[in-house]
């Protein structure tokens, strides 16, 4: 199971934030490496036309609720 830095379980189309931006989840990667880290592919919400997924490490994000994104992007902020 790969878990966000609060140590919640972490899934492919679940919303993170990851330094200051909202980012979805895309794929899981569960090989760790020589830190223990664990990868997730991320890309951006509010993305523009040369955005592109990116693997961050799992303990350096946290999962958001999908209705408090949701909302958020409708108000446009």
């Amino acid at each position: 199971m790969i878990t966000d830095i609060l140590g919640r379980e972490i899934k492919v189309g679940d919303f993170v934030v990851f330094y200051a931006n909202v980012y979805q989840v895309k794929e899981l990667d569960g090989r760790t490496d020589d830190i223990l880290a664990t990868w997730v592919k991320i890309i951006l919400v509010k993305k523009s036309l040369t955005t592109k997924p990116v693997w961050k490490n799992s303990k350096e994000m946290c999962v958001v609720p999908k209705e408090d994104v949701l909302a958020s992007v409708l108000k446009g902020e």
